[in-house]
């Protein structure tokens, strides 16, 4: 059974978007690295919730 592809809606488009323009247009480095880091740990924590999630899946 294949599965269906993960998309986004287009308001998290529009969201994407609008915070690109707001990185690209800060000067902060320190604000630049503290949002970097930020979205490592985001990142992370949604790739160990997709692995939890996929074991919750195969315990069925």
């Amino acid at each position: 059974m294949p599965m269906e592809p993960i998309t986004m809606s287009l308001g998290q488009k529009f969201e994407i978007e609008k915070m690109s323009r707001d990185i690209d247009n800060t000067q902060d480095v320190q604000k630049l690295r503290d949002l970097a880091k930020h979205l490592l740990v985001a990142w992370k924590q949604q790739q160990a919730a997709a692995a939890w999630a996929f074991r919750q899946t195969k315990n069925l």
